[in-house]
């Protein structure tokens, strides 16, 4: 077990970092804390820690103080920093007394701590007790990889301490490789270490200057300089990602989608590059995932054919699901996944997949009255959804969900065949009052668009239009003698003289008065 010791002028703060990391599980024990740079060094002259982890600013002695006490007693001992993000810049003199790992409190989450305190860890390992290397003083490894997140992300920073690391290598181009993780790979708690292991492992034997840093997804990218001239150092990556990629899976059960960038001349470039790579990841969406996918070759920018955007018909998809259209709709559905296929649009498959989702679950919520399940069953679909990668993945998926839908309907349309018979019965006996669609549905306790969809498949017409034919019917009924017309309209529900009048040459093809009359001879 390694030592560790947090120092923290927040009891909140320190309770926080204690709590999200399972100590043990990563070989580690907390023997002390401490509100100060003072508490921590009284705690120090009692037992050494190997790894302390400690705010910047604190009151008595501050973080920088005590490191540079710290750099006194063990010159060796690994130092984690916590801090907040208006004090990065104030933090470089902690950087560069050997700080090992850097972390933004308001970003740090679990997985990110965790993955910082492995890093470390397996630096005490490697390092050997009788001869402990020196940190490298050009550049802290910690903060040329937040120099490179931050190039990455578009930032304007001086790089010369960058350049100074790979100006032995000659002038040839760099590469960028993006590495996400397929969400059906095996996870392991030791993931990032694992992916630094065998990308080290693999890029080292290849003899390749490179640089590893995670994004602020917590995606691993790698600055790649091959020392090769333009095709020989495309192949060089291609193959080293391949070799990479396989020894994951092989070894560990891990499966990497792996983007290249094109080749760039000047680190001054690496925003650029990181979004050709990250666009090439994406692009697994077409060819599948678990592959080396390279910018500019396997994918291109606009290789997809243009046109106009594909629409779905909520209206045609809502009519094949309420008459029960299970073959209309899943070709429906596999015409739609043929289309986005030829496009190859990365966008467009995410604009249409969130369409198709709401529609299913709004269907859902019309066909169920146990909100609490159907809140289950969104939180369901979005987590499975967030899983998928490819189209084959989101077409089988889609075409799945519909279907399990459908059955659903169908299973429950015996017992509410009764509820329509039981809001014609309702109509019949109270036409003359006013019955809305929203009304007769809360009355038969089914939604307002089920029981519309619903009522139409059963009666062969809508709601609306089967009250006004009763209530039409009773008029012709009532024309047949003296009462006005007026008079009429207002005992079947239709208030307004005008409106009523129009309503019935509507149905009927003659006015009131002419029914009347024909109605007499």
């Amino acid at each position: 077990m390694f030592r560790v010791i947090i120092v923290e002028d927040e009891y909140i703060v320190r309770f926080g970092i204690r709590s999200m990391i399972d100590w043990e599980k990563l070989g580690l024990t907390v023997i002390g804390e401490a509100s100060n740079g003072q508490e921590a060094l009284e705690l120090m002259s009692k037992e050494m820690p190997d790894i302390l982890i400690t705010d910047i600013k604190m009151p008595l002695m501050d973080g920088i103080a005590l490191i540079s006490e710290v750099r006194k007693i063990n010159p060796h001992m690994k130092i984690l920093i916590l801090s907040n993000i208006e004090d990065f810049g104030y933090a470089k003199e902690a950087i560069h007394n050997g700080v090992s790992e850097y972390l933004i409190k308001s970003d740090m989450m679990p997985r990110d701590f965790e993955q910082a305190l492995l890093k470390v860890k397996e630096a005490i390992e490697i390092t050997s007790p009788a001869g402990v290397k020196q940190e490298e003083s050009a550049v802290e490894p910690i903060w040329k990889e937040k120099l490179l997140q931050e190039l990455a992300e578009g930032a304007q920073r001086d790089i010369s301490s960058l350049q100074r690391t790979f100006g032995s290598q000659g002038s040839a181009p760099f590469y960028l490789l993006h590495m996400v993780k397929d969400a059906t790979s095996v996870a392991v708690v030791e993931e990032q270490f694992t992916l630094r292991k065998v990308l080290d492992s693999v890029l080292q034997a290849r003899e390749l200057a490179y640089e590893i840093f995670p994004d602020r997804q917590g995606e691993m990218n790698v600055l790649l300089l091959t020392g090769m001239p333009h095709r020989q150092g495309q192949k060089a990556a291609r193959e080293a990602a391949e070799v990479c990629s396989a020894e994951l899976h092989v070894s560990y059960g891990l499966c990497f989608t792996v983007g290249i960038s094109g080749e760039f001349q000047e680190l001054t470039e690496l925003h650029t590059a990181y979004e050709q790579a990250r666009a090439a990841v994406k692009f697994k969406m077409f060819v599948g995932s678990g592959k080396v996918i390279a910018y500019g070759a396997d994918y291109r920018p606009g290789m997809s054919p243009t046109g106009e955007p594909i629409k779905i018909s909520t209206i045609h998809i809502h009519s094949m699901v309420y008459a029960f259209q299970t073959k209309e709709l899943q070709t429906y559905l596999e015409e739609l996944f043929e289309q986005l296929d030829a496009r190859k649009d990365y966008d467009m498959v995410q604009i249409i997949s969130l369409e198709l989702l709401i529609m299913l679950t709004t269907l859902w919520s019309d066909v169920s009255s146990d909100q609490m399940s159907i809140m289950q069953l969104k939180k369901q679909y979005f987590d499975e959804l967030s899983k998928l990668e490819t189209l084959d993945q989101s077409k089988t998926w889609f075409m799945g969900a519909y279907q399990e839908l459908l059955q659903h309907m169908i299973q429950i349309y015996n017992s509410d065949r009764n509820s329509i018979i039981k809001a014609t019965q309702y109509i019949q006996q109270y036409y003359q009052q006013e019955i809305s669609l929203q009304s007769i549905s809360n009355l038969v306790h089914l939604s307002k668009n089920y029981f519309a969809n619903l009522f139409k498949k059963e009666m062969g017409e809508s709601f609306l239009e089967y009250l006004t034919r009763i209530r039409i019917e009773k008029a012709k009924s009532l024309l047949t003698g003296e009462l006005k017309t007026a008079d009429i309209g207002h005992l079947v529900g239709i208030a307004d003289p005008k409106y009523f009048s129009k309503v019935f040459k509507k149905n009927v093809g003659v006015s009131p008065s002419e029914y009347r009359t024909r109605a007499k001879r």
